[in-house]
C-alpha cells in the first residue's frame, strides 16, 4: 500500500526556501518535513512563484499555482474589499456574476463557474461571503508569517514608515471648515503638507522627516542652505510612487555606504510600489485591511507628533496676539515646527507603539488603548488644552482634540488615472515659477544679532527660566559667529579698489 504524499503549504515552503538559502542541506530538510529530496528540489525551482504567493498572504495554499485570469482575480478582489468596507452582503452567486462582468470588461474569454469562485474564496480566505476576521488575520500574520520575515534582523534594524496629511497653517477657529475634508486638490492643497514618518522598533533611530508640499520653489526657500527635513513637491501635496521610490533608494545608498541592512514595514497603498534591486532594505508590505491595527506609526507616533505640532502652533498664535504681530505663516515655519515636534516624540513612545501593534510580543496581541502608548514629554508641562484657554475665543477640551486630529483622515495618495497624469503634467509646468502667494522676508544678519542680544537679556532678567550658564555661553558663541560674518561682509565691501582710490583722493 503506497504512502499518502504529504502536502506542504506556501508558508512552510517559504521557510524551506529560507533555510536552503542559509545553506541547510536538502537531505536534512527532506527528513525534517517528511518529504522526498525531489520535493525539496521542486520547491527551490519554484521559489519565485512561491514568494509571490507568500507576499500576497496565500499562506495556506498547498500548490504554487496562480489563476490564468489574473486581471479578473485582482479586480474581483478589489471590488469585494470595497463592498466589505461598506458592509454590503456578498455571496457566491454575486461574486460569480461580478467575475463575468470583469471578464467582459477586460475582453477575456472566461465564464466563471461555482468551482472557480470556491477556489477564489479559498485563496483569499473568504468564508460565508465575508473576509476572515481582522483579529484572526492579524494574529496569524504576527505569529506565523512575521517571525520568518524578520529572521536575522535585530529590533534596532526593523523600521516602519507611514504618511500623514497636515493642515499646517490651520487656525483653531477654522477646524470645522477643514474637518472631514478629503483634500484632493484645489485651494485645499495649498494649506496642507504630507509627511512621511519613519522610526525603528526600539525608537533609538528616527529618520529625517520627508515633507511633501505643493510648490516646487516656495519663496521662503530662496537662498536657503539646508532644511531639517527632506522636501519634495507634488501638485496635490501627495505621496507618489516616484517620490516614495526616490526616498527609498536614497536611504538604500546611505545604508550601503554604512554597511548596514534594515527591514522596512509599509502598508500597501497605491503610492508604495514594490521597489526592486534594493541592496540594503528588505521591503515588507503589511497585509491589506489591517494596517490601522498593525501599523506602529498609526498606534500613537503620528498622534503624538501632531499633538506637539499643534501645541507649538498655538503658542505661536498666542505670541502673535500678545505682540500684535500678524505675520504670515509659511511652509518654512511649518517645516521648522514639525521638525521640532518630531524631536519631542520620545524613544519610549515609539517603542510602546511597536509593542501595541504586537511586534514585541509574538504570542498574543497587546490589547491596550492608544492612550497607553504615548509618553508625554516632560518638558511640555503645560498642555495644549491649557494653552488654548489663552486664545480668543478659548477652546474647550473637545475643540482642542478636534484641532489636533482634524487632518487625521485626509488623503495622502490615490491611484493615478490617465486623466490624472495629463492634468498633473500640465499643472507641473504651470507651477515651475516661485510661489508668489506666500509672502516671506529673509531675516538679515542684523535681525539675528538683535535677536541674540534680546535673548541674552531675557536670560539675565527672567528668574523663572531654569537655564544654566552653559546656555548663555551658547548664545555668546552664536552672537560671536554672527558678528564675525557681519564684520567680514563689511570689510569686503570697504576694500573694493574704487573705495581705496576714493579714500586716497580725499586724503590728498
Amino acid at each position: 500500500m503506497s504512502q499518502k504524499r504529504k502536502q506542504i503549504n506556501i508558508e512552510e515552503k517559504s521557510r524551506i526556501i529560507s533555510k536552503l538559502e542559509k545553506g541547510i542541506p536538502n537531505k536534512d530538510l527532506a527528513k525534517e518535513y517528511g518529504v522526498s529530496h525531489s520535493t525539496i528540489s521542486t520547491i527551490w525551482k519554484k521559489r519565485e512563484k512561491i514568494q509571490i504567493l507568500y507576499d500576497k498572504n496565500f499562506l495556506k495554499m498547498k500548490r504554487a499555482r496562480t489563476t490564468r485570469h489574473t486581471k479578473i482575480e485582482e479586480a474581483l478582489l478589489k471590488w469585494f474589499k470595497y463592498q466589505r468596507t461598506n458592509n454590503e452582503p456578498i455571496n457566491g452567486p454575486i461574486l460569480q456574476e461580478k467575475a463575468n462582468d470583469f471578464a467582459q470588461r477586460f475582453g477575456e474569454d472566461f465564464v466563471c463557474s461555482s468551482s472557480w469562485i470556491q477556489r477564489f474564496r479559498a485563496r483569499h480566505g473568504i468564508v460565508g461571503g465575508k473576509m476572515r476576521g481582522e483579529a484572526a488575520s492579524i494574529d496569524e500574520w504576527i505569529t506565523q508569517k512575521w517571525p520568518t520575515l524578520c529572521e536575522g534582523y535585530s529590533p534596532e534594524d526593523i523600521y516602519n514608515a507611514d504618511e500623514t496629511g497636515l493642515f499646517y497653517n490651520m487656525t483653531p477657529d477654522k477646524t470645522l471648515k477643514f474637518k472631514g475634508e478629503k483634500c484632493s486638490g484645489g485651494k485645499m492643497s495649498k494649506t496642507r503638507l504630507t509627511i512621511m514618518v519613519a522610526a525603528n522598533m526600539t525608537g533609538s533611530c528616527k529618520r529625517k522627516l520627508l515633507v511633501i508640499g505643493k510648490s516646487k520653489k516656495p519663496s521662503c526657500f530662496k537662498n536657503i542652505r539646508s532644511l531639517p527635513v527632506t522636501y519634495e513637491h507634488n501638485v496635490k501635496s501627495w505621496m507618489t510612487s516616484e517620490i516614495f521610490e526616490r526616498w527609498l533608494r536614497n536611504w538604500d545608498a546611505e545604508l550601503k555606504a554604512n554597511k548596514k541592512k534594515v527591514l522596512l514595514l509599509v502598508d500597501n497603498c497605491p503610492a508604495h510600489p514594490a521597489v526592486t534591486n534594493l541592496k540594503c532594505i528588505k521591503l515588507v508590505f503589511l497585509p491589506p485591511n489591517v494596517t490601522s491595527v498593525l501599523q506602529p506609526m498609526d498606534q500613537g507616533v503620528i498622534r503624538c507628533l501632531k499633538s506637539h505640532y499643534r501645541r507649538l502652533q498655538v503658542l505661536k498664535l498666542i505670541q502673535s496676539i500678545d505682540s500684535n504681530n500678524q505675520n504670515s505663516f509659511t511652509v518654512l515655519d511649518a517645516i521648522l515646527m514639525i521638525s521640532e515636534a518630531w524631536e519631542k516624540v520620545s524613544q519610549k513612545t515609539i517603542a510602546n507603539c511597536f509593542g501595541h501593534a504586537g511586534f514585541n510580543d509574538l504570542t498574543s496581541l497587546i490589547t491596550r488603548t492608544s492612550d497607553d502608548v504615548i509618553d508625554d514629554d516632560e518638558e511640555d508641562n503645560i498642555s495644549l488644552a491649557q494653552l488654548a484657554q489663552n486664545l480668543r475665543p478659548a477652546l474647550s477640551t473637545t475643540e482642542t482634540d478636534e484641532f489636533i486630529y482634524v487632518d487625521q483622515s485626509i488623503a495622502i495618495c490615490a491611484p493615478a488615472t490617465e486623466d490624472d497624469i495629463v492634468r498633473e503634467v500640465q499643472e507641473e509646468n504651470e507651477n515651475e515659477q516661485e510661489d508668489s502667494e506666500e509672502q516671506f522676508t529673509v531675516p538679515t544678519l542684523i535681525d539675528g544679532l538683535n535677536a541674540v542680544s534680546v535673548l541674552r537679556k531675557i536670560v539675565i532678567f527672567n528668574e523663572e527660566l531654569n537655564i544654566q550658564g552653559s546656555w548663555d555661553d551658547t548664545l555668546i558663541k552664536i552672537q560671536r559667529e554672527l558678528q564675525n560674518v557681519y564684520a567680514r561682509q563689511k570689510c569686503f565691501k570697504q576694500t573694493k579698489i574704487t573705495d581705496f582710490m576714493r579714500t586716497e583722493m580725499m586724503e590728498k
